[in-house]
Parts: structure tokens; C-alpha cells; sequence
């Protein structure tokens, strides 16, 4: 069992969700992009919020500036590569895609890294929240959004994502990464901030 909660840790790891919703929104809505766009987009969010973290992660290693694995169990090398994944994340909406009219993950992105700032803040003041199930349930309001919008179907996408939730959630909690009250706060930070973006604003 401690072998599959750490593979489900390894699979939803907040280093793969952004690639892994970019690939999932342009999959869902492939009728209405054109593969050039599809394509693109998806590679950007892959070399971005994927390939360009884990360098710095092991460049970071190579100085001896992180010790942790790549789960970075320490609270205090958590900070580093929190940051500089808001900045990398900005420059994507706000610089690379910046004329995309990919407008729904755009929103999606922002609130993302919305969570993430809540998520460094919280670092400094010395706690520690599930980044792992804030990621996965940042998704939520994205995809019930395009469900709504483009008349997908509810009753496959919804289900999959709460079960992935449920799986990532049980994940941390097994391997005693994390306690009940950071899973549960984790959850709040990722699902809030893109809920009032697609919803309130």
C-alpha cells in the first residue's frame, strides 16, 4: 500500500498538474482550438511549469542549496522553489501566452497561482498545507466551468477528477506527509481562489 500511495504521489505531483490540466483542457476541447494552438500551448506549459522547475530543482541539489528529495519534506527549502514557481507561472499568462485565447486556463493559471502565493505565505509563517491536493483541486471550478460553457459531459470528468482528489488526499495522509487540517487547508487554497475567479469576478 505504502508503495502506491507513493507512486500516486509521484504521478500527481504539483510539478506534472499544470501540464497535466493544460493537455486535459485542450483534449476536452479539441473542436475548438486548432492542433498548432493545442500543440503549442501544452509544450509551453511542459517546458515552463515541468522541465525548467526540475533543472533549477537540480541545479539547486548540485549546490547543495536542497537537501530534501523531490517531495521537499523540509519546510524551509520549501520557500525557494515556491517562489520561483509564481514567477515562472506569471510569465506564462501574463508573457508567453500572453495574446492566446486560451482565455478559461489563463483564468484557471491566475487563480493557480494565486493558491501558491497563499501557499509561500503560509511557509514563511511556518506552516505547512498540502501543495499536492491545493494543485489537484485548483482544478475543479476550471472543469466544471468547460462542462457549463462547451456542454461536455459531466458525468465522466467530474467523478474522475474527485476520485484523483480522493486518491492523492489519502496518498499524503498514508505516507504521514501531511495531517487532516493541512489536507483539508490545501484543498480550501487551491479550490477558492479559482472558484471566485470563474464564478464571482
Amino acid at each position: 500500500m505504502k508503495y502506491v500511495a507513493k507512486i500516486i504521489s509521484y504521478l500527481f505531483h504539483p510539478v506534472f498538474i499544470p501540464t497535466i490540466i493544460t493537455g486535459c483542457f485542450y483534449l476536452l476541447n479539441a473542436d475548438f482550438f486548432i492542433p498548432l494552438e493545442r500543440y503549442l500551448a501544452t509544450g509551453q506549459a511542459f517546458l515552463m511549469t515541468f522541465l525548467l522547475p526540475v533543472c533549477i530543482y537540480f541545479f539547486l541539489k548540485s549546490l547543495k542549496l536542497l537537501k530534501s528529495s523531490v517531495m521537499i519534506k523540509n519546510l524551509r527549502e520549501r520557500s525557494a522553489p515556491m517562489f520561483l514557481n509564481i514567477v515562472i507561472i506569471n510569465i506564462l499568462i501574463f508573457k508567453i501566452w500572453e495574446n492566446a485565447s486560451n482565455s478559461s486556463l489563463k483564468i484557471f493559471f491566475i487563480g493557480y497561482c494565486i493558491s501558491y502565493s497563499i501557499l509561500f505565505f503560509g511557509i514563511l509563517l511556518k506552516r505547512k498545507y498540502s501543495v499536492h491536493v491545493a494543485s489537484v483541486c485548483s482544478a475543479i471550478p476550471l472543469f466544471v466551468n468547460q462542462t457549463t460553457t462547451y456542454y461536455l459531459n459531466p458525468f465522466y470528468i467530474l467523478p474522475a477528477l474527485l476520485i484523483i482528489i480522493g486518491l492523492v488526499a489519502t496518498s499524503r495522509l498514508y505516507l504521514r506527509a501531511h495531517t487532516n487540517v493541512e489536507i483539508i487547508v490545501g484543498a480550501l487554497i487551491g479550490f477558492v481562489p479559482s472558484f471566485i475567479l470563474f464564478y464571482k469576478m
